[in-house]
């Protein structure tokens, strides 16, 4: 019951603190609005250059902001639990790198006469993404034994350390309107999508929670160790593995909409598990919330902190990320 009333106070807290914050970030951007103009605006009441603003440019980036930290908040949340550790995430696991490299290869190859969509890139960041984990698991995976955790993370390193390799050396001979383009999708940054995103990116993450949500129970058996796991019933590998597929595709398809943002699904799951423990009935949800309102602060502290200029979303969260990365490893060892 205790649990349950900290859940409830920490849920309405950061409700609240992300409404104010869509509230701040969708007033925020080159053209000034006050906030009785953006009520009005939203209303219906302003001129067709103040909606298509607040409606084409900045809800769409406030919407997105939160969808792509939410999704990238629970699928780190599924890799820290189904591997047992506090380091994991997806930037960790490789899925960051898999999904950059084939996005950096597709533009490599691309001719520069082609006819492009929207959906390319995306598609070719989610098979990359997809092919990563796959790798990861088949190299962590021994038959007649369980899934090591600590050889996934190790895996999903030394993966990532390859992987960027090859991407320093493909950079390093792109033309400059190749390197611009893509050096800016792997930081990371919002700016520049449409409805249309929101309307593929949103479901995914919409439906994506819920089914984890619905299956919470089998999440916080296989947080136990193994023998109580095994002990309990459950079928540890198979449903690591499913688990982990639903992970990578929550992650990869925010990741080819908001680029290699990385760092959120490391922060949001470890503070969230310090607010209210490792249930997960609670701590998916308030997980959830914390990557929301991360990625939507840090994004709009890279639109003011440098005024008229701005600095792509994914500076600031490596800024806050990498030393609190830092911090949990330094704990994790101590």
């Amino acid at each position: 019951m205790h649990q349950g009333r900290r859940f409830a106070m920490w849920a309405i807290g950061l409700l609240v603190a992300l409404a104010v914050m869509f509230v701040v970030h969708l007033g925020t951007g080159f053209s000034e609005f006050s906030y009785l103009d953006l009520v009005r605006i939203i209303a219906g009441y302003g001129t067709e250059w103040q909606e298509r603003i607040v409606f084409d440019f900045r809800m769409v980036r406030s919407v997105l902001a939160i969808c792509i930290g939410a999704g990238l908040a629970l699928s780190g949340a599924i890799f820290q639990t189904i591997t047992r550790n506090e380091l994991a995430s997806p930037s960790v696991l490789g899925v960051n790198a898999g999904a950059g490299v084939a996005v950096m290869l597709y533009v490599y190859f691309e001719p520069a006469n082609a006819i492009t969509t929207i959906w390319k890139a995306p598609l070719f960041a989610i098979i990359g993404g997809g092919l990563a984990a796959l790798l990861i698991f088949r190299m962590s995976y021994r038959k007649g034994r369980s899934l090591s955790p600590m050889t996934l993370v190790l895996n999903g390193i030394a993966l990532s350390a390859g992987i960027h390799a090859v991407q320093m050396v493909t950079m390093v001979t792109l033309s400059p309107d190749k390197f611009n383009q893509i050096n800016t999708w792997l930081i990371g940054t919002i700016f520049g999508n449409s409805w249309n995103h929101v309307m593929v990116l949103a479901p995914i993450v919409a439906i994506g929670a819920i089914v984890l949500y619905c299956y919470s129970t089998k999440l916080n058996v296989l947080n136990l160790n193994e023998e109580t796991a095994i002990g309990l019933g459950a079928r540890i590998t198979k449903e690591r593995v499913t688990f982990l597929c639903i992970a990578v595709a929550i992650a990869s398809s925010c990741i080819a909409v908001g680029g290699s943002i990385g760092f959120i699904g490391l922060v949001a799951p470890h503070i969230a598990r310090r607010l209210v423990g490792v249930n997960h009935h609670y701590y998916l949800p308030v997980t959830l919330l914390l990557g929301a309102l991360l990625l939507l602060s840090a994004d709009w502290l890279g639109q003011v902190i440098i005024a008229p200029d701005e600095m792509l979303v994914g500076i600031i969260v490596a800024l806050v990320g990498a030393p609190y990365f830092l911090y949990v490893l330094a704990r994790t060892r101590g």
